[in-house]
């Protein structure tokens, strides 16, 4: 069977497991954001002109409750026929009607993922003998989540959450493993880069791929990483080193930044001071962490598409056309953002980055 010449791109909106065709009908702007630190988070512009099918029951649509309303379970769709995929399932949070003078009014609709919940607990709590699996578990638990861990780690003595939100806190506990937060189908999920599932897409300069900028940049890069601690118990100074090779077991060829920071400039290490580490095992889990956000960093992508839903934050990317030392594989999407508009269709605005450059 041939393909379609032509399809539709707009999204769909279901909202609390109804497909809602009016509010695709009205909708003028769509925007879903998502990045590292988890909690995808949806905006989208619904004209609101006076109620067509209710007459007299309120001067704009969709504010009477019966479709959309705080707390209401809402998914958005977008793709051809056949090629759907859902970019978005999340909770009404927040709804805004903005009138302006001669012009139709129009309603917006915010809504976050399943991370919302964590993000509206504050708390303070103390977890003893526990890893950073043991906490994000705990954590999940808490707010009716299955916990889905992938993060190898110390077991601390002690600790402690003070005052913060489940959120903030549980991006804290993965920054430290240089791990990420994500939660989905009532799932909540914290794993390190090479155990989060992603698709593989290429992207081609002056295809798909419309706007495309990428910097290879020293100015984070550094030869090694040293953390300094004290432990207590031996009364004995801590000082762990994570090497530059540390990301060579992400890339499959290529030049790092470590590897080209020593080649121009010689050897020049770089110090993690926020950290004071009471247990070696602690100190090496931080070394490593930061060696290994530094050296990711090295190239930066920043690019839009003409509608890529395929893309998701862990998506693998490889590039077509965009420069010798820039091409090929390894790009790892760290932020996105589809966007939906009457001007310009769907659209993807995307980050990611590699830890390599192409050898010459």
């Amino acid at each position: 069977m041939a393909d379609p010449v032509f399809a539709s791109a707009s999204p769909v909106l279901t909202v609390a497991g109804t497909r809602r065709p009016e509010l695709a009908r009205d909708l003028v702007r769509l925007d879903v954001e998502e990045d590292l630190d988890g909690l995808r988070t949806l905006t989208a512009h619904l004209l609101a002109a006076a109620p067509r099918q209710r007459p007299g029951t309120d001067v704009v649509e969709h504010l009477d409750g019966d479709v959309l309303d705080f707390g209401r379970r809402l998914q958005v769709s977008v793709g051809p026929p056949g090629n759907e995929r859902i970019v978005f399932t999340g909770t009404v949070s927040a709804l805004e009607v903005h009138f302006t003078e001669g012009d139709v009014p129009v309603v917006r609709v915010f809504a976050e993922d399943d991370l919302m919940k964590l993000r509206l607990s504050q708390r303070s709590v103390t977890y003893l003998r526990s890893s950073d699996a043991d906490v994000a578990a705990a954590v999940a638990r808490r707010h009716g989540l299955t916990p889905q861990v992938d993060a190898a780690g110390p077991t601390y003595a002690v600790v402690q959450q003070v005052n913060q939100s489940d959120l903030a806190f549980l991006r804290e506990r993965a920054h430290r493993l240089q791990a990420e937060v994500w939660a989905g189908d009532g799932v909540l999920h914290l794993a390190t880069r090479d155990r989060r599932p992603g698709t593989v897409v290429t992207l081609t300069r002056g295809s798909d791929l419309i706007d495309v900028a990428v910097r290879a940049d020293l100015a984070e890069q550094c030869t090694a990483v040293h953390v300094s601690g004290y432990d207590a118990t031996s009364r004995s100074a801590i000082e762990a080193v994570a090497p530059g090779s540390t990301v060579e077991a992400e890339t499959t060829g290529g030049r790092t930044g470590p590897q080209t920071l020593r080649a121009v400039f010689g050897v020049l290490p770089g110090r993690r001071v926020r950290d004071v580490p009471v247990v070696e095992a602690e100190a090496r889990a931080v070394a490593r962490a930061e060696m290994l956000r530094r050296s990711r960093r090295f190239v930066q992508l920043r690019g839009t598409t003409t509608g890529t839903p395929q893309l998701v934050v862990g998506s693998r990317v490889t590039l077509a056309r965009c420069g010798r030392p820039f091409d090929g594989g390894g790009y790892y999407v760290t932020r996105l953002h589809h966007s939906y508009d009457l001007a310009h269709g769907l659209r993807t605005r995307f980050a990611a980055e590699r830890p390599t450059v192409n050898a010459r």
